[in-house]
């Protein structure tokens, strides 16, 4: 004998059959899933500070669902676009949650105090150009009243297509949040982008800054590449040119180069990251810097030159040897 399985519909009205919603959600096959494993510590202290807000948010049955949903890959995709990121989560239902994360984004007033609050601050800026997040951002920001990181829920903006009554964090948004936030840990420039500045646009503009700011009232500061007055002759053709391509001319004195040492080390290899040869016999990373740290010392402790000034020609005889009176030939 079988039972009914719905109640009977009142006279005059359709038979429907209600759907039944899976008690489990619907796997994703080559999800997006959080790297970190469960009671592991965050790689990145970006993750870890924004992270520590989505904890405080959530409730316990939403967060723990939502860092299941992260963890087996229940995201189909993450991506941000115009400083928001647009998650697609696979839950119970036929059709993924659309989820929606971003923060609260600067005003063009704003942004700009913040640029020029940072290019003010060499130390900021040399590590923001380098491609690295100061761990003491928030103290520049501080006078600005403006905060880079988000404090509270009310920071966020989260938008999601469920119908869950705790919202806006429900367990979506915890799995959507989650996974940004591990992705900002691996490159925190894009919490600039979630502020409404563009990292790449920071960047640029924190270069430009610095350049007009170390020239000052000396135009001569800056590095020429060529002599004034040099662009006015026509340059001759490379073929022409290849037997003394490599010879310096007259030319290179009156370029004027300042030899400093910078206030970030390996500005370069940052940049580029680990050796794209992790199996090779030497560490190629560490080798570089080994090379940076060497030519740099040397380039500091002879500024004219790495081989030293050349001798001044009234020091020469005529035929170019030394007049020291200690010489092979030099008379009683």
């Amino acid at each position: 004998m079988t039972s009914n399985p719905a109640t009977p519909p009142p006279p005059g009205q359709p038979f429907r059959r209600e759907a039944k919603i899976p008690i489990n959600p619907r796997r994703v096959r080559g999800g997006v899933r959080l790297k970190t494993k469960e009671g592991e510590p965050w790689e990145s202290w970006v993750t870890e500070r924004l992270f520590r807000v989505v904890e405080q948010a959530s409730s316990g049955e939403a967060l723990r669902e939502g860092m299941e949903y992260a963890r087996t890959g229940q995201t189909r995709r993450i991506d941000i676009e115009d400083g928001v990121a647009k998650v697609s989560v696979q839950g119970r239902a036929p059709r993924p949650y659309r989820v929606s994360v971003g923060l609260h984004r600067f005003t063009d007033e704003q942004r700009e105090r913040v640029i020029a609050a940072m290019s003010d601050q060499a130390i900021y800026a040399a590590k923001l150009l380098a491609g690295e997040l100061p761990t003491n951002i928030e103290d520049l920001l501080a006078p600005l009243e403006l905060r880079l990181f988000p404090q509270d829920a009310s920071d966020f903006e989260v938008t999601c297509t469920c119908k869950e009554t705790n919202k806006p964090w429900c367990k979506h948004a915890v799995c959507a949040s989650a996974l940004l936030c591990e992705r900002l840990g691996a490159d925190p420039m894009l919490v600039f982008s979630l502020r409404g500045l563009d990292g790449e646009e920071l960047i640029e503009r924190l270069r430009e800054r610095r350049v007009l700011a170390g020239r000052g009232s000396r135009p001569g500061d800056l590095y020429t590449p060529r002599p004034p007055g040099a662009m006015d002759d026509a340059s001759p053709a490379l073929e022409d040119c290849l037997e003394h391509f490599w010879e310096a001319g007259p030319g290179l004195e009156m370029v004027h180069l300042p030899i400093e040492k910078p206030d970030v080390g390996y500005v370069l290899l940052r940049r580029l990251g680990p050796s794209p040869f992790p199996e090779a016999r030497f560490p190629l990373v560490g080798l570089l810097a080994t090379c940076y740290e060497l030519i740099g010392e040397q380039a500091l402790s002879h500024p004219i030159g790495l081989l030293g000034p050349a001798p001044d020609a009234e020091d020469r005889g005529e035929d170019g040897a030394s007049d020291s009176e200690d010489g092979p030939e030099a008379e009683d």
